[in-house]
């Protein structure tokens, strides 16, 4: 994907700061059109720490390539600190909660984290939704680095074991979630403070509802330099979700689609593919199947 800034382009104002994205084929159509509507809902949730979206769509000249434009925000490239992160994090999901326009977790298009399509299909339970997320990044992983037994039994005890174990009683004994739109990739090359306010801006986002843990699972990645700092202060402006004795295990789960990611987004690399292994076996067996996988 090319990303340029740019000052002229019709149906816009002439003297707009603006950034575009483009992107080639089939899969730039169904990145552009997400990326908007992703960011769109973003926006309106949270306009002051957002890109405001301007359009997608086709050149004219150049049918198979498709293009992404939002407003230009200028940004300093550093972390944000644990603090200013979960105050922003938090404000989006606070802002949000229980607003899903269907009432069920889901997304009305397809998005896509880096180039890897999302299944955002609307679900009414929570369990189910994020299953489904997580079995399509699967199939993606064993197209890119072939079958692996190992690998598959792992994966199938995550869809019917970790996930029923850690998310099930999110939605049972008479607790219900209700859904907040997610950005679903808050790594720090995604928010950022803006040069003219020091505000934090966050962009790039995968949206979709879903349970606003979920947004913290990349906090368990060292790569990413989050960490605990980053829950503690995030947990100061929204509860836990209960039962809080399980919340460990259920970062752990949402942890796993970044997992997961880099081992997509990085096949050639087989330390991601290692890596997600282990994190993988260590969530296994502590949702009490690590017998059943012979570790």
């Amino acid at each position: 994907m090319e990303t340029k800034r740019t000052q002229s382009v019709d149906l816009i104002d002439q003297n707009a700061n603006l950034d575009a994205a483009v992107f080639e084929r089939d899969t730039g159509v169904r990145m552009m059109r997400g990326t908007f509507e992703a960011e769109q809902a973003i926006y309106e949730t949270l306009p002051e720490q957002t890109t405001r979206p301007v359009g997608w769509g086709t050149y004219k000249d150049d049918p198979d390539t498709h293009f992404y434009m939002c407003e230009f925000i200028e940004m300093y490239d550093i972390i944000p600190t644990a603090h200013d992160w979960a105050a922003t994090v938090s404000r989006l999901h606070l802002n949000s909660m229980g607003k899903s326009p269907t009432g069920q977790f889901g997304f009305h298009v397809t998005t896509h984290l880096a180039n890897v399509p999302i299944n955002n299909t609307w679900k009414s339970s929570w369990q189910a939704f994020w299953g489904q997320q997580m079995e399509s990044l699967f199939d993606q992983d064993e197209i890119l680095h072939g079958r692996d037994e190992k690998m598959t039994r792992l994966n199938e005890l995550y869809l019917k074991r970790a996930i029923p174990r850690f998310l099930g009683p999110l939605e049972s004994n008479g607790r219900t979630i209700k859904p907040c739109l997610i950005h679903s990739d808050l790594w720090p090359g995604n928010i950022k403070p803006a040069a003219a306010t020091n505000e934090l801006v966050m962009f790039d986002s995968c949206a979709y509802w879903g349970h606003n843990e979920a947004d913290l699972g990349i906090c368990r990645n060292p790569r990413y330099k989050l960490g605990p700092a980053a829950l503690r202060e995030y947990f100061q402006h929204v509860p836990m979700s209960e039962p809080t004795a399980d919340f460990d295990g259920r970062n752990h789960v949402y942890a796993m689609k970044y997992y997961a990611l880099l081992s997509i987004m990085y096949s050639k690399d087989t330390r991601f593919r290692a890596i997600f292994a282990e994190e993988m076996s260590s969530l296994v067996s502590k949702a009490g199947a690590g017998e059943e996988a012979n570790l």
